[in-house]
């Protein structure tokens, strides 16, 4: 279905230049990748872990939620940019997967969720800093996105492993 945009994408002036000219520019791009997907992915742990716990000690929801989203949305807009070089590089080997279609499913679920999530938390920070109390979702919350998260993972990595079968 989008082969033919995917081709048109790899026979334009860029992406010709990103894989010919600026070669060393993909492996840059993907280390770069690599290491926003362990910030971004170490943020959620920590905040999931904390949405999990029944302690009361150590920072409460909202701390950690003040700290680490900055961090979460910083490490994804460096994942955006990287993730474009590299389609744009390689379009075709992105868009003819069903995992990479996947994978964009879930990040856009995943950011709706957080995105929700901050905004309840900032709401109403002392329900959920209260771990008898915790609102509903929270524990669903937590479960949820780290379960989005390691999909997401595993998807970026099977894209590289399975786009040659739909070719």
């Amino acid at each position: 279905m989008f082969r033919g945009f995917a081709t048109w994408i790899a026979d334009t002036e860029l992406s010709q230049t990103i894989r010919d000219v600026a070669a060393w520019l993909i492996p840059i791009s993907q280390s770069i990748h690599i290491i926003s997907v362990c910030v971004l992915f170490t943020a959620a742990i920590l905040i999931s872990a904390r949405l999990l716990t029944a302690e009361s000690g150590g920072r409460t929801v909202s701390e950690l939620t003040r700290t680490l989203i900055p961090w979460m949305w910083g490490a994804l807009a460096v994942l955006l940019l990287t993730g474009a070089i590299q389609t744009i590089a390689e379009p075709v080997r992105q868009f003819v997967t069903p995992v990479f279609w996947a994978k964009m499913f879930m990040i856009v679920v995943v950011i709706a969720m957080t995105t929700v999530f901050t905004a309840k938390v900032r709401a109403n920070a002392k329900a959920w800093d209260a771990a008898a109390s915790r609102p509903p979702g929270a524990r669903l919350f937590a479960v949820t996105s780290i379960v989005l998260w390691v999909a997401i993972i595993v998807c970026g990595r099977f894209i590289g492993y399975t786009w040659s079968f739909y070719l």
